[in-house]
């Protein structure tokens, strides 16, 4: 059976730092399960896409340098597989994120990010170049554009995800202090350097099936995946019912 290792210094743990990871939380036929809803998500969204040449509402992807489309994420995708409805809406992470949040929750948005490269090309794509990274951020203020006051954001590591691979970094305590946010063209508000900087970043390397949650207001990132192996999360944001 899934577990939840919620422990009061875990909740203490996270109060103070904003992030925690909890290793072993779903069994190996969970994450199995869920890796194969994520191929299949992904074969439905972008075959979609390739077949039709026209991007499919869910899907979020850009251009590399080297002229390489990439695919950032699908969102939503509970609906489109049952396995991520059924951990999602299910015993052990809900159960997390309440104890967590200190309140009952509500499920208020999924997502797979993939962070691959496809093989094939679409030179009728008009896409945006960028890089592989994500620019430090916080989600905290485009949740609070949506009217949620305060949200959780939980992470299922669907393959192993050394920092090599592109692993979350998160900066500590950021989520109980405020931070500065620069528009950006492409990738909307980040957090410049002198407000997070990368020596006091934390990198979550972790084994496939690892959970990993923190606050939206925790100022994070992840670097290119350099591995040529698979990245994928099955992201999960809740928050306190009426928030």
């Amino acid at each position: 059976m899934d577990t939840v290792p919620i422990s009061s210094s875990v909740r203490n743990a996270f109060n103070e730092e904003g992030y925690v990871v909890l290793p072993g939380v779903l069994e190996a036929v969970t994450v199995e399960a869920l890796s194969d809803a994520a191929d299949h998500v992904f074969a439905q969204v972008v075959g979609t896409t390739l077949a039709e040449q026209m991007a499919h509402p869910r899907l979020t992807w850009w251009r590399l340098p080297d002229g390489q489309a990439y695919v950032f994420k699908v969102k939503p995708v509970a609906d489109l597989a049952p396995a991520f409805g059924d951990v999602a809406r299910g015993q052990a992470l809900p159960a997390i994120a309440s104890a967590l949040l200190g309140a009952e929750v509500e499920l208020m948005e999924d997502k797979v990010t993939y962070k691959e490269a496809l093989d094939t090309d679409v030179p009728w794509a008009a896409l945006p170049v960028l890089g592989e990274e994500v620019r430090k951020h916080s989600d905290a203020t485009y949740f609070a554009a949506r009217g949620f006051s305060r949200v959780l954001t939980v992470a299922v590591c669907l393959d192993d995800c050394p920092a090599e691979a592109g692993a979350l970094r998160v900066w500590p305590g950021t989520h109980r202090r405020p931070v500065e946010y620069v528009p950006t063209a492409d990738q909307g508000l980040v957090v410049p350097d002198e407000s997070a900087p990368d020596d006091e970043a934390v990198t979550l390397a972790a084994e496939a099936g690892t959970v990993l949650a923190w606050d939206a207001a925790l100022v994070h990132a992840s670097d290119a995946n350099l591995t040529g192996k698979p990245r994928r999360l099955l992201v999960l944001g809740y928050t306190a019912v009426g928030h």
